[in-house]
């Protein structure tokens, strides 16, 4: 049918579903009651109880009440600990009750029943693969319940899973690239698998994924503090490393740099009482290296590359991919996943409750999905974790992350663009954000720092990183409204010093300075000492980082940034820092000094590695020391 035809019937079908709940009920696929969420408010005491069988303490085992009734896969990652570790404490009521629980679960989503828990999110999938894996591998001779299979059968399905997505880190990486709120529940799953699975395959590729995960912490943090760009973050997450970061602990027990210590009773408690991981000596030194480094890295898949990808492996290794990257709605895999989620009754998941919008059999057997999602371009097609290219600056003073030139101009999810880190008690950058949910204000709705806002075109040359944002003049698909302007998160409070001149906004943060110019006036939004806001539909900023030790005094960085020339026209955004030239046009060329910078990555390109995507071997080295990686041959070997 030619292309003129479908969007007219790709619009007519649009206009149908929009004419009311009758009609929507006569065509939909199927009829759905939504299953509820996890209640709030629930005792869970699982981590506590771990620590304290760790330690040796007494343990309240009946306090596992709420643990058992509603379990999921971050409370199992513990629950499985204990049961491997500390079963002999166990009283027998509370142990009967353990066990039946583990009988009882629901470990992936082809599995019979229906609920409301994410299973495909990258960090979901190694979660709910391993417990399924430690659990038959603990009981293979019994029944469980949810579907009627022996354990042995409920281990070999999920060593099929966890071997797929360790074997997707090792070819793609982390779609969830840096995120402080993330790796630390893939870390817990892999210490689970090193520290009881009995399949030396299984063992040694988790140990090799898991030291990729920690080369990316030690070269994407300084001094303990891990807030660089991320694939996910919150709000908390990306203002500082004091309370937002959750891998501070097992930063911590690495490398001591004095921060404070979870006692291990959250997921990181996996890490803290491991019993056959030991961190590579030269990811420790990496960790610690003190020196100013360039450090470049490529990590996921975009969508085009997905669909490559996907043409081989099983189901299961193509759905993981591809919800890994959570690609949900774009037209590119809207058809593969409404098929998924019909065959294996997830509409009634709230998660997925959004998808029954086009959940019509005329649709989907005309072929039109794609067509629909092109055309309405809905919130949904901005939530894909794309291939990501990190440009990191890190110096002994501060560090300067970002992704380059990621789909500018697309809807932001949880992507977190770019990060100056000054201190563990201080991170800053911009973004464009939504307007405040019903009954909030930008004080009070952590969305208003998240997003979906637009994405800028975000480009870095060591310490300097330029964005241009371009904002639509109207709401699109399932936003109720968009705020013409952008802001910087900018804390006065957190400042020794600010000042406010215009276009530029300067801070002095210890012995690091900081300076935020804007293409047009900034000030704070009112009642606010944080939130710096440049008005207009299209804005651009540059930042531009310096310390004590490069610069001298604040005021003589002052003067310094107060005499760089910055010009914005027709989408090039011009700046001038002593003998650097940059230039970004939006969606166009870098330039630096006149030559175009490539923002394609390898897999890793720094001093410490060099390593194609999709590797067959990496060697990580730094110090005199050295790591050789290989997967498929399963070579971990330190020299």
């Amino acid at each position: 049918m030619p292309k003129t035809k479908l969007a007219v019937l790709a619009f007519a079908i649009v206009g149908l579903l929009a004419a009311g709940s009758v009609v929507r009920d006569v065509i939909r696929h199927r009829r759905v009651v939504v299953v509820p969420s996890t209640p709030q408010g629930l005792s869970i005491k699982v981590y506590d109880n771990l620590h304290d069988a760790h330690h040796g303490l007494p343990v309240e085992w009946s306090n596992l009440k709420d643990t058992l009734a509603y379990l999921d896969d971050f409370w199992m990652a513990a629950l499985l600990r204990i049961v491997y570790r500390y079963d002999e404490t166990i009283d027998a009521t509370n142990a009967a009750k353990i066990h039946q629980a583990i009988l009882d679960f629901r470990y992936w989503m082809d599995q019979p029943g229906e609920d409301s828990r994410c299973y495909w999110s990258e960090n979901h999938q190694i979660l709910y693969a391993s417990a399924e894996y430690l659990a038959g591998q603990k009981y293979p001779e019994e029944i469980f319940t949810i579907d009627g299979r022996t354990g042995r059968e409920h281990l070999a399905a999920a060593r099929r899973r966890v071997l797929t997505w360790l074997e997707q880190r090792w070819l793609y990486g982390f779609a969830e690239w840096y995120s402080n709120v993330y790796y630390v529940e893939d870390v817990a799953p892999l210490c689970n698998l090193i520290d009881f699975a009995a399949d030396d395959d299984i063992v040694t590729k988790s140990r090799i994924v898991l030291d990729l995960l920690l080369y990316d912490v030690a070269t994407q943090s300084r001094e303990g503090v891990f807030v660089s760009t991320m694939g996910r973050a919150y709000d908390r997450n990306r203002k500082s490393g004091e309370a937002g970061n959750s891998m501070r602990g097992i930063i911590q027990n690495i490398w001591g740099f004095g921060l404070p210590v979870p006692d291990g009773r959250r997921m990181d408690g996996c890490f803290l009482f491991r019993e056959r991981y030991q961190v590579p000596k030269v990811i420790e030194a990496i960790g610690r290296d003190g020196h100013s480094v360039v450090i470049k890295a490529s990590q996921g898949l975009d969508l085009p590359e997905l669909l490559n990808e996907q043409r081989t492996g099983d189901e299961d290794a193509r759905i993981m991919l591809q919800w890994g990257m959570e690609a949900f709605a774009n037209p590119e895999v809207i058809d593969s996943t409404l098929s998924y989620v019909d065959r294996h009754r997830m509409f009634s998941n709230n998660f997925l409750e959004g998808l029954r919008t086009v959940d019509f059999t005329l649709l989907r057997k005309a072929g039109l999905l794609p067509a629909v999602s092109r055309w309405t371009d809905t919130v949904a097609n901005g939530t894909p974790l794309q291939r990501a290219n990190t440009y990191t600056y890190r110096t002994p003073d501060y560090l300067l992350a970002s992704v380059q030139r990621y789909h500018a101009g697309m809807l932001n999810d949880q992507h977190h663009v770019w990060s100056a880190t000054l201190s563990n008690r201080m991170s800053i950058f911009t973004a464009q954000p939504p307007v405040p949910r019903k009954g909030k204000t930008p004080d009070d709705d952590p969305n208003y720092w998240i997003g979906p806002g637009r994405l800028p075109d975000a480009a870095q040359c060591e310490n300097v990183c330029l964005q241009i944002y371009r904002v639509p003049e109207r709401p699109t698909l399932g936003e109720k409204a968009v705020n013409h302007f952008t802001h910087a998160y900018f804390p006065q409070d957190r400042f020794d010093r600010v000042e406010l001149r215009g276009q530029r906004a300067y801070g002095k943060h210890g012995n690091v300075y900081v300076a935020l110019l804007g293409s047009g006036p900034l000030a704070y939004r009112s009642g606010s000492t944080e939130d710096l806001i440049q008005d207009g539909r299209e804005t651009a900023w540059v930042c531009e980082l310096g310390s004590a030790s490069g610069d001298g005094d604040f005021d003589a960085f002052v003067r310094r940034i107060d005499n760089n020339l910055l010009s914005y026209r027709d989408g090039v955004l011009a700046y001038q820092s002593g003998a650097r030239r940059l230039e970004l046009g939006y969606q166009k060329e870098f330039r630096v000094n006149g030559v175009v910078q490539d923002s394609n990555y390898t897999r890793h390109d720094s001093p410490y590695a060099r390593t194609a995507r999709k590797p067959q071997s990496i060697t990580i080295e730094f110090g005199g020391r050295r790591l050789l990686l290989n997967f498929e041959q399963r070579i971990r070997r330190e020299e």
